[in-house]
């Protein structure tokens, strides 16, 4: 019911919801700080949706039953509504309220992407990690670095600490 909850409160692939998730899994005592950052990187990392997550923090929650519970309850709202859109597509489109709401949502999908942030911050990051994040910002915004060298530099760079 918690993830069924969380995926009926999430837009915009559930990053937006992501600080809501950590404090309900951390506060139920289902993961740890550690544990959380570890499947949500996990759930970068995978194709597919990002909140793919869930079923790590299903997982350790619950075991198999719990993993398959919080992969329906996340994802199950979010269908459902995008049939209903797709359904409703044309009305809502003239409708006065719905071009009002979307452009509300634009602050409120801001506001909860930098609470997003925060979160992460909080659950992982320390003094090494924030110089990384200015180095590779520097490279991408100020020396035009690709991209895909950056992502290789970051994996050797991981692999070289985990040989340590």
């Amino acid at each position: 019911m918690t993830f069924l909850r969380l995926g009926a409160l999430s837009f915009g692939g559930g990053m937006a919801n992501l600080p809501e998730m950590a404090r309900v899994l951390m506060a139920n005592g289902w993961v740890t700080r550690q544990e959380f950052a570890d499947g949500f990187a996990l759930g970068q990392f995978v194709p597919g949706p990002n909140m793919l997550a869930v079923v790590f923090y299903g997982l350790a929650a619950a075991g198999l039953p719990g993993a398959l519970a919080a992969l329906a309850g996340m994802f199950l709202p979010g269908a459902l509504g995008a049939i209903w859109l797709v359904k409703g597509w044309q009305w809502m489109a003239r409708s006065q309220w719905s071009r009002a709401l979307r452009k509300a949502l634009v602050p409120i999908a801001m506001g909860l992407s930098a609470s997003m942030v925060l979160i992460l911050v909080q659950v992982g990051v320390d003094a090494v990690g924030w110089l990384l994040g200015v180095v590779v910002a520097a490279l991408l915004i100020h020396r035009g670095v690709p991209v895909v060298w950056v992502i290789g530099g970051g994996a050797l760079l991981g692999l070289l600490v985990g040989l340590a």
